[in-house]
């Protein structure tokens, strides 16, 4: 797996190149960040431009490794919280990333 700052250089390419005229919102720091783990891509709603989307189970699985590395009592429970609150529950204007919660298909 690459590294968290080559991870966001590649994101910032992949964005760069499809939309060089757009500033797309990321979540996390510039030099890289856990949420660069759960980058899915571009999404986009009418009258809006192109909006980054994040995978909500990958963020949380990169968010579960960085509290694991802090001795946290309870990494998944201290990572889903930090989300929900820090991440899913802020609004940073019209070009805040979108979420997704991946659907599990039933064996039918």
């Amino acid at each position: 797996m690459p590294s968290k700052t080559a991870l966001r250089k590649a994101i910032d390419a992949f964005c760069d190149e499809g939309w060089p005229d757009e500033e797309i919102l990321l979540f996390g720091y510039a030099e890289g960040d856990p949420y660069d783990a759960g980058f899915l891509g571009i999404g986009f709603q009418q009258y809006r431009g192109p909006v980054a989307v994040y995978d909500r189970d990958r963020c949380i699985e990169a968010l579960v490794e960085e509290f694991t590395e802090t001795e946290s009592s309870d990494p998944y429970t201290d990572a889903v919280e930090w989300f929900e609150f820090n991440t899913a529950g802020a609004w940073t204007g019209e070009q805040t990333p979108i979420i997704v919660t991946g659907f599990q298909s039933p064996n039918l």
